[in-house]
């Protein structure tokens, strides 16, 4: 939820948080001033925020590390690709030794990322050209002599519908978008009404918005953004991405201002 609320606010501005400030957040989001504080903490120890002492009183800003997550977060939430898929995939191979398990280990969780399904052992692929990305992230995580791209197109009997069955759990994936559109279905209509009505208070749409994006974050790492071309009909992934953009529009400006109102120097 922290990481959320560095994306979603601190980070836009290109500012800093105030703790103090994060412990009234999180007070009002029902966390408790330790359990913020121990939050804070293990994200500084990992590198992801960044501290700065003015007196008594401690500021966070996202570090490098946690910059650059927001950033291909942003992207990936907030800006669909958008381009027509000209039938070319990406392809990773990558052939890590056994005695570099971890390391392999690593290397998998990260690349559904950025939007590769397995299609063998050692073999990946994403349908968009993430080559300069996945070969960056190889090079990170000290994998870059095992990984090697190709720009790939399937011929013959090899048929894109069944790559995209073997190399994704489609069926996982759309359960997770209809209970997502389940939940916040009923709650947008309900706070639609609330704002006509003047009735929707701001604190009720910080905290919305927060839950509701914190939410949402979580399709890309299961999600690799298929063309549309390649999805089933009636996907419930573009219902949900509509209902996400109208409701998070609907509860943008109360929460914001809730935010400048606990935090009114997070923009230093």
């Amino acid at each position: 939820m922290l990481f959320t609320l560095f994306g979603d606010y601190v980070f836009p501005v290109g500012g800093e948080i105030w703790l103090g400030s994060l412990v009234a957040i999180g007070r009002a989001l029902g966390m408790s001033e330790v359990a913020v504080r121990s939050a804070v903490a293990r994200l500084g120890r990992e590198r992801w925020v960044a501290a700065r002492k003015h007196g008594a009183r401690s500021f966070y800003r996202l570090a490098p590390k946690g910059r650059a997550l927001i950033e291909e977060g942003t992207q990936r939430i907030y800006h669909g690709d958008g381009r027509v898929w000209d039938g070319t995939w990406c392809l990773l191979s990558y052939s890590i030794p056994e005695s570099k398990r971890a390391l392999r280990d690593r290397m998998r969780k990260q690349l559904a990322w950025l939007g590769f399904g397995q299609l063998a052992s050692g073999t990946y692929l994403a349908p968009r050209d993430v080559s300069p990305q996945v070969l960056q992230l190889a090079e990170r995580l000290g994998a870059g002599a095992f990984a090697k791209t190709f720009s790939a197109r399937g011929c013959g009997a090899t048929d894109d519908a069944r790559i995209v069955r073997q190399c994704w759990d489609l069926g996982r994936i759309a359960c997770a978008y209809q209970r997502f559109v389940r939940h916040y279905a009923p709650l947008y209509t309900r706070d639609v009404r609330r704002h006509a009505e003047a009735r929707l208070e701001d604190a009720d749409a910080f905290r919305t918005r927060l839950a509701l994006t914190h939410d949402f974050r979580r399709f890309p790492f299961i999600d690799p953004d298929l063309p549309r071309q390649l999805l089933p009909a009636a996907w419930p992934g573009t219902r949900a991405r509509e209902l996400f953009d109208a409701y998070h529009a609907l509860l943008t400006d109360g929460a914001l201002r809730f935010f400048s109102a606990c935090a009114p120097s997070s923009s230093g």
